[in-house]
C-alpha cells in the first residue's frame, strides 16, 4: 500500500512539474508573438511615415527646382494676360532675382508676381491642402531677402449657400468651402526667427527643402558673391490666427503686405 501511495505521488509530482512546463512554455510563446505584433506595428507605421516623408521632401526639393530653372516673362505677367501677337521678354527666374539683388538688394514687384505665379502654379494641384513659405535668406547677415507666405483665408462679407452672412473663418462649414481663398504675403519680418518660433510650431509636421545660391552686386565688398539659403517649406492647412490676413498684414513682427495675382 505505502508502495502505491509513493509511485502516486510521484506521478502527481511529474504531473505538476509538467503542467507548470507547459505553462511557462505558454507564457514565453505569448510574450514571443505579442512582441512580434508590436514590431511589426511600429515597423509598418515607420516605413509609412518615413515613405511619405520622402515624398513630402521630394516634392519640397522640386518646387525650389522649378524656381531656380524656370523661364518666366520678365515684368511678372502671365503668359494668358498677354494679347494676341503682343511681344514679351521671357528669362530664368533665377536671373530675375540676382539682377533685383544686383540692382537694389531686394525683390522688385515683377519679381515678386513671377515667383508667386510661379509657386502658384507648381502648388496647383494641391492648392486646397498645403500652405508653405518660401524664402531667401542671408548666411551672413542671418536676415530674410525674401520671404512670402501663401496661406487660406476667408472671404470677408459675402453670403454662403444658405444666405448667411460670412464674417470671420471660424464661421466657416463644409457647406462654405467656397469662401476660403489663396492668399499670398510678402513679408519683412521682425526677425529670421518668425518662422521657428511663431509659425512651425503650431501648424504641424512641416516638409522643408533647402538649397544654395549666390547673389552678388558691384559693390566692392560683395564681388565674390553672398551666400543665401532658398527654402521651401509646406503643411497641411491648418487654422491659426496667426497666418490669418488681419494678423499678418497689421502686425510688426511679420510686417506683410497682400498680393493680388488678378490686379497685376
Amino acid at each position: 500500500m505505502s508502495k502505491f501511495l509513493g509511485k502516486k505521488k510521484f506521478l502527481n509530482a511529474r504531473g505538476q512539474a509538467a503542467l507548470m512546463d507547459s505553462i511557462f512554455f505558454l507564457t514565453i510563446v505569448a510574450t514571443i508573438c505579442t512582441s512580434l505584433f508590436f514590431f511589426a506595428i511600429n515597423y509598418g507605421m515607420q516605413t509609412e511615415s518615413q515613405i511619405n516623408s520622402f515624398y513630402s521632401r521630394d516634392f519640397a526639393t522640386d518646387a525650389l527646382k522649378v524656381i531656380t530653372y524656370i523661364n518666366v516673362v520678365r515684368d511678372g505677367k502671365a503668359i494668358s494676360e498677354l494679347s494676341p501677337g503682343e511681344p514679351f521678354e521671357n528669362d530664368y527666374l533665377l536671373a530675375l532675382i540676382k539682377e533685383d539683388y544686383s540692382d537694389k538688394h531686394e525683390m522688385s514687384e515683377g519679381t515678386t508676381h513671377a515667383i508667386v505665379r510661379t509657386l502658384d502654379n507648381v502648388m496647383k494641384p494641391f492648392d486646397a491642402s498645403i500652405d508653405y513659405v518660401f524664402y531667401l535668406l542671408s548666411e551672413s547677415e542671418e536676415n530674410y531677402l525674401f520671404l512670402l507666405f501663401a496661406t487660406h483665408d476667408c472671404i470677408d462679407g459675402g453670403t454662403d449657400v444658405d444666405g448667411d452672412n460670412v464674417t470671420a473663418c471660424n464661421d466657416l462649414d463644409e457647406d462654405k468651402q467656397d469662401f476660403i481663398s489663396r492668399k499670398y504675403f510678402y513679408c519683412k519680418p521682425r526677425d529670421n526667427t518668425i518662422l521657428e518660433t511663431e509659425i512651425f510650431p503650431y501648424v504641424g509636421k512641416v516638409d522643408s527643402a533647402f538649397g544654395k545660391v549666390t547673389l552678388s552686386d558691384s559693390a566692392e565688398s560683395e564681388k565674390q558673391g553672398r551666400p543665401f539659403i532658398m527654402g521651401f517649406s509646406g503643411w497641411v492647412v491648418t487654422s491659426l490666427d496667426k497666418l490669418s490676413t488681419q494678423n499678418l498684414t497689421t502686425s510688426p513682427d511679420y510686417n506683410c503686405l497682400d498680393i493680388s495675382l488678378t490686379n497685376h
